[in-house]
């Protein structure tokens, strides 16, 4: 219990920044990549990126509550917001309409699908250089 308390306060601070802020998140996943491989295997597993993702929802679900909208935006960026959801509207697997904090945890990952290369549900150093080199 002690270390995930200490790792997600750790991803807080190393964390992808807050949607549509990350100019570079495969450079980021791999600057960070010892950090988020928690177990040390050589791998980031969709558990490990899972944590990841947990640690950017408290981030981004700035009106805390459990959604994200467009109200978790300042009101001057609206229509960046409006593009930004829409971007990730997939993720909205229960077709609501809204992104819930599971929806976005435990949702497919671009940044993820796309870097593992060999569709093993866990990503090396190589396949994330290789992603962020494309």
């Amino acid at each position: 219990m002690f270390r995930t308390t200490l790792l997600v306060s750790a991803l807080w601070f190393i964390a992808v920044p807050a949607l549509g802020q990350s100019q570079d998140p495969l450079g980021q996943l791999l600057a960070n990549f010892d950090r988020i491989d928690v177990n040390g295997d050589g791998v980031i597993s969709n558990a490990e990126y899972g944590n990841v993702q947990a640690a950017r929802w408290s981030q981004i679900d700035r009106n805390g509550d459990g959604y994200l909208g467009e109200d978790d935006f300042p009101r001057a960026a609206a229509s960046r917001a409006r593009a930004q959801l829409a971007e990730i509207a997939y993720l909205d697997t229960d077709g609501d309409g809204r992104i819930s904090q599971s929806e976005f945890i435990n949702g497919p990952a671009p940044v993820f699908v796309n870097a593992d290369q060999d569709g093993d549900g866990a990503l090396s150093q190589p396949e994330v250089a290789a992603a962020a080199s494309r």
